[in-house]
């Protein structure tokens, strides 16, 4: 059959087919490939690779061996004359208990080393410090809690260079798996269950990571990084992530972002975790969320989302899909926008088209203008923290101290401490909707007037509840006096 096919195909035309199927098998080993599992980067994934080479070549071996005792026995053995015939080998002992004891050799030279790895990377070293970070999947995207330092974040992994870092996984929806190629292997982010890996980055860099575990119409865009910086730098970011944001300048398209963000995007995302005590809020929140999501998912206009606490540090966007690099403001915002506008044009399935209310207009486009999405981009992009200076100075501000400036920080507060659990209309979230609070709030216990009323709900949660409704509302501890004077106002505002 084989001569039928060669003067079927000249050997020219089988070249032409062979070199350009043998470049593309060659061009697989690249070497500048961003999750190359031979560049490794830490220690974790220096063993595993070393792992696989040490069973790469045994099977080369074994490869070579048995086709060359093929080949040999072919060619040694072949018929060479139709009425002869081979000498015949059954039951000989001694060849069938060589082939038995040898594959048992080879899988022990393969077990211990694995074994040994396996137990060796099952945990940090017992005399290194470590830092710890809780990982969670979602269709499709990561959340990072960092509960030492607590800091919530997504998509992006910011680890200090040289130290351990522990990363507690599992998920929320379905079986992912938690992969960064060049620092550590795959490891399943299981629902109810709690894995763990432990790596450390011996070099500063950004190193890809992605689900390795088909989870849906969106897997293969459900991807992270890990940045690794020096440990300065790695303090800086930690230390910025628990102050406030810069505000936008009063009448700008980020002042009016920051109004649009929370009528149409802030009771799913969060963008205040850098107060003291928002750790556990967030995680509440995010809790009551998914729970809110489960119960009416037909109907859900709420669901688990990334944590949006000074987007404008961020590198990427949709989870890793497209780059935002800091020296192309322009491109990064027109990206933005593009995002905000048609999400499932850049991610198909993501959840916030499909739940969001902003996206429920007919087309799945954004029922906003051009320039309000631009608007909204602008205040994301803002979101970066003051500078140490500011913070310590309290700047951040603007205004004369006037009622309409009162109502503007109380909207301020709002947008970054509540609404995440409430509307300003009457649709309930996981608190109640607050449309008409002002009027209702005067009449709910006899004796208390509205503004003390509302004043005690946000200062003591457990003072009153709402029929319907569970007590979990967090304790708001952080607030002073002047942005519960400013919360209290503006919910008074809403009709």
């Amino acid at each position: 059959m084989l001569p039928n096919l060669l003067q079927r195909f000249p050997r020219r035309r089988i070249l032409l087919f062979l070199i350009p199927a043998a470049a593309a098998l060659i061009s697989a080993c690249a070497t500048n490939n961003p999750q190359d599992t031979f560049d490794t980067a830490g220690p974790v994934a220096e063993d595993q690779a070393n792992l696989f080479k040490l069973i790469f070549w045994i099977a080369v071996v074994v490869f070579v061996i048995v086709e060359g005792g093929i080949i040999w026995i072919t060619l040694k053995y072949r018929r060479r004359s139709d009425s002869e015939m081979p000498a015949q080998t059954h039951g000989n002992t001694k060849l069938e208990l060589t082939w038995t004891l040898i594959p048992a050799l080879i899988i022990v030279a393969i077990a211990i080393p694995t074994v040994a790895s396996i137990w060796d990377l099952s945990a940090p070293p017992d005399d290194e410090p470590f830092m710890t970070v809780d990982a969670i999947g979602h269709q499709w995207w990561f959340e990072f809690r960092y509960p030492g330092e607590e800091i919530v974040t997504a998509n992006e992994l910011r680890v200090p260079v040289g130290k351990n870092v522990v990363v507690n996984l599992t998920s929320q929806d379905v079986i992912h798996s938690f992969w960064v190629p060049k620092l550590f292997g795959k490891v399943d982010m299981v629902p109810t269950r709690e894995n763990q890996l432990w790596f450390r980055a011996d070099e500063a860099g950004d190193f890809y990571g992605q689900c390795a575990e088909f989870c849906g119409i969106a897997h293969a865009l459900m991807r992270f990084r890990v940045i690794a910086q020096p440990e300065d730098e790695y303090n800086e970011w930690v230390a910025g992530m628990r102050r406030a944001p810069v505000s936008p300048a009063a009448g700008s398209g980020a002042a009016r972002g920051q109004n649009l963000f929370a009528a149409n995007c802030s009771s799913c995302h969060s963008i205040d975790s850098y107060r003291a005590g928002s750790y556990e809020r967030e995680v509440t929140i995010q809790d009551g969320r998914w729970s809110g999501w489960l119960a009416d998912i037909e109907n859900s206009r709420i669901v688990s989302a990334p944590n949006l606490t000074h987007f404008g540090t961020r590198t990427t966007l949709a989870a890793g899909i497209r780059d935002l690099p800091p020296e192309t403001p322009a491109e990064n915002r027109a990206k933005l926008t593009e995002w905000i506008d048609d999400p499932g044009g850049i991610k198909p399935g993501t959840r916030m088209q499909e739940h969001a209310a902003v996206y429920q207009g007919g087309d799945g486009t954004a029922s906003l203008s051009s320039s309000e999405i631009s608007d909204i981009a602008d205040y994301l992009l803002a979101l970066v923290p003051q500078s140490a200076t500011d913070a310590g100075a309290g700047n951040g501000g603007s205004g004369d101290g006037g009622d309409g400036d009162l109502v503007a920080a109380g909207q301020a507060t709002f947008t970054a401490s509540c609404s995440g659990c409430h509307t300003t209309s009457a649709q309930t979230l996981i608190g109640p909707g607050l449309a008409g609070l002002g009027e209702r709030a005067g009449s709910r216990v006899p004796g208390l007037g509205a503004d003390e009323y509302i004043r005690q709900s946000i200062a003591d949660p457990d003072a009153f509840y709402v029929e319907g409704f569970n007590p979990s509302m967090p304790n708001f501890g952080w607030l002073d006096d002047s942005e519960i004077d400013g919360l209290v106002a503006y919910l008074k505002t809403l009709n």
